[in-house]
């Protein structure tokens, strides 16, 4: 999918601020829009976009050369835990090696390989689907999960991803069916039973702590939750984010006249619905393409092993964490990438136990950048932009790290002691990099924050890179 946009803006959290330039040539690869454009006081011509293809090729001792200062800072720990690679999109020339066959601790980046992986099996056009169905009794209506956890509470937003569906809107369907029927009067109360059977399995990956659950760093897995109980760091998901949900749909029909039996806490007792039950209500949430990009975006670790479970289902596999594991390394070979050394504790890199070469991150942005696998391709199109959105929104804020700011898309990873940062830069002569950088033997007390710091200049200096 070409990319004919050139980013300036207010940095703002959302990464709205986008300004469309014209296309008056081709564009060829997943962000080839990402060359240096800054607002001006007084108007001037937008540029003309090329192919980064055209770009002046790098030089790679000249390009080695510009990183090292970088390379040999103390933040980034022992330099027998730094990997580095820096590859022409183009011709997938490697520009720049230190330590790419040595397997790290890549922390976030991890959800790079399981991005490729979900979008060779989810039709990634296709939203998830919440459905409310007829029990085995007349007087039983069933919750169905069916893959989306960014329920808002009240009605949808269609223009948002978060959100997109309503419960509301699904209590006022369910509402006005159960009605035409005769039922959910005083004398005819409904029973809310749950479905959680689809892409079943464990809420945690094996390696995920009680402190990461309880302290809000990642939040269950789960086919069914409310975009209001999405963990964040000190404000952990409910423990139960299924039965949270049919908790909230109860009370939306209460809301809206519906009699039902239990109390107004009760749980719902947790069914599989009857084969041929009828539709009563649906909700759907946006594409699967935006799901993925926003967890991305925000590094969510929950949505992202939910997604590959989806996926790793839809493909005939189990869903359990072993089997999903197996099945992401799988797709990502079945790109070409060599993934030799990779060892995953699971699919969101929270696990301890995870261990990549960066050699694999380099190979699979080059075959996702390349134009070549549009899937992949449209995942890269969506990783945060540096300066303005998802987790890059407050990075590259030092005048070094500038020439980055608005050209570098990257994921981002980090874990204590471990900084990594993995993504695509387009240089000052409109040639686009794709580069990971891994370092996992950072100190502690801050050094992190320094580390980071570090590896955004890597990737200034790329950007700058008139070799």
């Amino acid at each position: 999918m070409p990319v004919t946009a050139a980013y300036a803006g207010s940095g703002d959290l959302d990464g709205s601020a986008q300004v469309a330039a014209p296309s008056a040539s081709p564009v060829i690869g997943v962000a080839a829009a990402q060359v240096a454009v800054r607002p001006h006081i007084a108007p001037q011509p937008p540029p003309v976009l090329v192919p980064v293809s055209r770009g002046r090729p790098v030089d790679p001792a000249v390009l080695g050369s510009s990183i090292q200062d970088e390379l040999s800072s103390e933040w980034l720990g022992d330099p027998d835990h730094v990997a580095v690679t820096v590859r022409d999109v183009d011709t997938g020339e490697h520009l720049f090696d230190q330590n790419a066959d040595r397997a790290l601790t890549p922390a976030s980046t991890t959800k790079l390989l399981a991005a490729a992986a979900i979008v060779t099996s989810l039709p990634m056009d296709e939203p998830f689907r919440t459905t409310v169905v007829t029990g085995e009794e007349p007087h039983e209506i069933i919750l169905v999960a069916g893959g989306d956890m960014l329920i808002a509470r009240g009605a949808g937003d269609p223009t948002q991803v978060e959100g997109r569906a309503g419960l509301a809107d699904l209590a006022d369907q369910t509402a006005a069916e159960l009605t035409s029927r005769g039922l959910g009067a005083e004398d005819t109360p409904v029973r809310v039973e749950l479905d959680t059977s689809y892409a079943q399995g464990p809420d945690r990956a094996p390696g995920w702590t009680d402190y990461w659950l309880t302290e809000g760093y990642t939040g269950r897995i789960t086919m069914l939750a409310l975009v209001e109980d999405r963990a964040i760091p000190f404000h952990p998901a409910p423990a139960d984010p299924a039965q949270a949900t049919s908790l909230a749909f109860k009370d939306a029909l209460r809301e809206r006249g519906i009699a039902l039996t239990g109390g107004p806490r009760t749980t719902a007792a947790e069914v599989v619905a009857p084969e041929g039950a009828e539709l009563l209500a649906e909700v759907e949430s946006a594409p699967a393409r935006d799901v993925l990009s926003e967890a991305l975006a925000s590094s969510d670790n929950a949505m992202v092993e939910q997604l590959a479970r989806q996926a790793a289902v839809a493909d005939g596999v189990g869903a359990d964490p072993d089997s999903v594991r197996a099945w992401v390394l799988e797709q990502v070979a079945g790109y070409g990438v060599d993934v030799a050394g990779v060892q995953l504790a699971d699919v969101s890199g929270l696990s301890d136990g995870t261990s990549i070469p960066v050699r694999v991150l380099g190979d699979l942005l080059v075959v996702g950048a390349d134009g070549d696998d549009p899937g992949l391709q449209s995942v890269l199109g969506e990783l945060p932009i540096a300066g303005f959105s998802g987790t890059l929104w407050d990075r590259f804020h030092l005048d070094r790290h500038a020439p980055a700011v608005g050209v570098a898309r990257a994921k981002t990873g980090a874990l204590p002691g471990v900084t990594t940062l993995a993504g695509l830069v387009v240089t000052q002569d409109g040639r686009m990099l794709a580069f990971a950088v891994l370092a996992d033997d950072v100190g502690r007390d801050g050094a992190g924050l320094e580390a980071r710091s570090v590896v955004d200049s890597i990737v200034a200096e790329l950007a700058v890179c008139g070799c």
